[in-house]
């Protein structure tokens, strides 16, 4: 049975947008010449599973049931958010349920994003992760020797807010290193105004979010950095659901990286980077600690390190291993009480 991935619209346009990435085109690297992506749910044929993603709406499912085809809603992100407004939940909320308690399966990126979906809609799902995306680099870490140490932090801006860097930099500035940092978000701008003063030093760039930029940028740097912060509790269900790619893709990528923990789909990364505290109790001092730390131990420590990463990330997202994951889907849909 073909498994067709359904982007709503897709032509193209927006290859480099993560969700297409990592639920599609990337899978499909490790999967079978019938197996494809579809922009019109008419395309679909019997005999073939399609798999709504995003911005799939409930109109697309009742076509694909009236003729019969098998259906998976892919769920990567937490819908259910507390204190949502009443737009939100007729306008998200409402056709979201509609397609998951209508579909044959679900399938969801994490074992939260699994708990959650059980909790808001009383279904099972199947766990597929986010593949790798980066190119396997061979580590190169010279951390001490370095006459400047550049810091990168990617993501979207919701994290790099919750970060308050005015004071975090001074603390790096305060340190017997020099240290650049080099920051990758959407609606940058707004930043470079708050930041400004910090920019002023040259120490501190923050750059508009650009797909190719942002792999420039990672083999350049020389520590991945990537905060975890919650400031309230009703964001710990959005946090804890989010999909490791971004630590896999620094991992995959050479680098040494400083995190904390609050993503759970992020722990099993716990051997392979440096976990500084939660993001409940973010810590500043703790992660300029972290900082030296990691540039004063033996180089092959760290070394060893990502590559044992690398090892794991081999053995459980590579698109071969996660496309495979997807084709097994032909030997679950409708059953096992999914």
């Amino acid at each position: 049975m073909p498994i067709k991935f359904f982007i709503p619209g897709h032509d193209n346009k927006r290859p480099t947008r993560a969700s297409f990435r990592f639920r599609a085109t990337i899978p499909l690297e490790g999967m079978r010449p019938e197996d494809g992506i579809i922009s019109d749910v008419k395309q679909a044929k019997k005999g073939d599973i399609v798999v709504l993603a995003k911005k799939s709406k409930p109109i697309d499912l009742f076509y694909l049931k009236s003729q019969g085809i098998k259906t998976v809603y892919d769920i990567c992100d937490n819908r259910w958010r507390k204190y949502v407004s009443d737009d939100w939940i007729k306008r998200v909320i409402e056709p979201h349920n509609t397609i998951c308690e209508g579909v044959d399966n679900i399938v969801t990126t994490s074992p939260k994003m699994r708990e959650l979906i059980m909790k808001h809609i009383g279904k099972n799902s199947i766990i597929i992760p986010d593949p790798v995306e980066a190119i396997r680099e061979e580590p190169r870490v010279a951390l001490k020797s370095k006459n400047c140490i550049n810091i990168f932090n990617y993501g979207n801006h919701k994290h790099f807010q919750k970060i308050r860097w005015g004071e975090f930099m001074q603390l790096l500035f305060d340190t017997e290193f020099n240290i650049k940092v080099h920051c990758m978000l959407d609606r940058a701008k707004k930043f470079r105004i708050m930041y400004k003063d910090e920019i002023d030093t040259g120490r501190l760039i923050i750059y508009d979010y650009d797909y190719h930029k942002q792999y420039e940028l990672m083999r350049m740097c020389d520590i991945v950095f990537l905060p975890i912060v919650c400031n309230s509790m009703a964001n710990v269900n959005d946090l804890r659901s989010k999909s490791p790619n971004r630590i896999i893709d620094a991992i995959q990528s050479g680098k040494p990286v400083i995190t904390n923990e609050g993503v759970d789909s992020w722990l099993p990364f716990r051997g392979y980077a440096d976990f500084i505290g939660f993001a409940r109790s973010f810590d500043y001092g703790s992660q300029i600690q972290a900082f030296r730390s990691l540039i004063n131990r033996p180089k092959a420590e760290i070394v060893n390190r990502i590559l044992k990463g690398q090892e794991y990330i081999k053995e459980h997202h590579s698109p071969e291993v996660i496309g495979k994951m997807w084709i097994d889907l032909e030997n679950k849909v409708g059953k096992l009480g999914f």
